[in-house]
């Protein structure tokens, strides 16, 4: 399940009317942890904004999911209620939860949080819509470089298993083996995460001199 924690930046921007004004704004991003997520943001938006700029607060939020949509350039937050029914007391329950639903303006915002939950098959009620001033929303990266020097990525993983001597060991029997005439074909295999590609090299016997 997504943790989306919620990252005050605070840094002079240039306004309309050609005044430059100290503004804190907020940004959602999906990580680990408030160090991850404070990284991410800083990432995102230092290509974007001229000079100096420095993390105000960093909290994690109640936000349980998000309804996106490309065309909103606005973010609204759904205080919904799941209705269940008490079986001893025959009461019913409340269970509040936050949805972030992307859209446009209000009343998009609400058909978009409808479109969302269809096939939910709860009971539920809406409590509160409101407009937030979040900016911009940023997604898990797992390519992120982690702060915990004991959390390594995928490539430092890779890295590592490559130096163990286990597997340079492989490696030069393999090259031996090459050379003896002992391998006929290799087969090497890519992955860019997405697609994974193959391709065979014929290793030419050697010349018998004899």
């Amino acid at each position: 399940m997504a943790q989306w924690i919620e990252v005050r930046v605070r840094y002079e921007r240039m306004m309309e009317n050609g005044i430059v004004k100290r503004v804190t704004e907020p940004y959602l991003a999906d990580a680990l942890s408030c160090t991850e997520a404070e990284a991410r943001v800083t990432e995102e938006l230092t290509p974007f904004i001229s000079g100096e700029f420095r993390v105000t607060a960093v909290t994690v939020t109640k936000i349980s999911e998000i309804f996106w949509d490309e065309t909103g350039d606005k973010f609204y937050k759904v205080k919904v209620n799941f209705i269940s029914l008490d079986e001893k007391s025959g009461t019913e329950k409340k269970n509040a939860s936050f949805i972030l639903v992307q859209a446009s303006s209000f009343h998009q915002a609400y058909v978009n949080f409808e479109e969302g939950m269809k096939g939910t098959m709860a009971d539920y009620e809406i409590e509160q819509i409101c407009e937030t001033k979040i900016m911009d929303v940023y997604q898990y990266n797992a390519d992120l470089t982690p702060k915990d020097e004991n959390d390594k990525t995928p490539k430092q993983e890779a890295e590592k298993i490559l130096q163990s001597p286990e597997v340079k060991r492989h490696v030069k029997e393999f090259i031996d083996a090459c050379a003896e005439g002992g391998v006929e074909s290799v087969t090497m295999t890519a992955s860019d995460g997405k697609t994974v590609q193959s391709a065979t090299l014929e290793i030419p016997k050697p010349k018998d001199n004899g």
